[in-house]
């Protein structure tokens, strides 16, 4: 199995957050805030806000790439990927269509599924030529051996996340107690104060450390390519010597 390092994510990326974190944060916004509004749309704003939540999520992580790689981001980079959109439908749509086939069969395969196409949105990002089958054969490649810890990233903010809402669900079943109010405020309130701590600092810093995780895999995967042509023309060398 191959290592992932997690200081990559747990170090670094604190550090680009502390140093980038509005960047992060405004990237995620921006995006929310582009569904959100397309959502108020009459009768076409679900479909409007699906669809363009595919082209947006590869936009934000080519956003990411640029400040995980300490480079300039150009914030109409989260918007770019709307040539593509077709394509970045028909990769979602088929991670998901795949995982959820896998995940009637048992639950194990449709995670491991989902965790084998976690790189294909960053390499459709990076790569605008690719199709959804490409991004997916590539992903599949690049994540074997580090699936485990994958899911371990996942898992970690995953577990984050529900410390939160418990940790403001808790508040607000002590401010319903304590003071004679109607029970939606205190729901009302805490619900919009676990929003707000989830898409300002919680879902930036998890796309900001997947987005290292991706870099650190993709350069293991060119070192271990490089390493491997250069041992097959030792070989090659080795053999016509003899």
């Amino acid at each position: 199995m191959q290592k992932l390092d997690y200081n990559i994510y747990i170090n670094n990326t604190s550090k680009q957050f502390c140093e980038r974190g509005f960047e992060c944060i405004l990237a995620v916004a921006l995006g929310v805030g582009t569904l959100f509004l397309l959502f108020l749309f009459p009768v076409m704003g679900i479909a409007l806000s699906i669809f363009a939540s595919c082209f947006l999520c590869l936009g934000i992580k080519k956003y990411l790439i640029a400040v995980a790689c300490d480079e300039y981001a150009k914030i109409e980079d989260i918007f770019s990927k709307w040539k593509i959109c077709v394509k970045a439908f028909c990769l979602k749509f088929s991670m998901v269509l795949i995982s959820f086939l896998w995940s009637i069969v048992f639950i194990v395969p449709g995670i491991v599924s989902a965790l084998n196409y976690s790189m294909a949105s960053f390499i459709m990002a990076e790569d605008d030529s690719v199709n959804s089958l490409e991004a997916m054969i590539k992903s599949k490649k690049m994540v074997y051996g580090y699936r485990f810890q994958i899911f371990i990233v996942y898992l970690s903010y995953f577990l984050v996340s529900l410390i939160f809402l418990c940790i403001f669900g808790a508040i607000g079943c002590a401010i319903k107690l304590s003071f004679d109010i109607n029970y939606w405020i205190p729901i009302v309130s805490m619900s919009i104060s676990y929003l707000f701590v989830l898409f300002i600092f919680i879902v930036p810093y998890f796309e900001l450390g997947l987005t290292n995780v991706y870099l650190t895999i993709k350069a293991n995967s060119q070192k271990n390519l490089v390493s491997g042509v250069k041992s097959k023309k030792t070989t090659k060398t080795q053999n016509k010597e003899l």
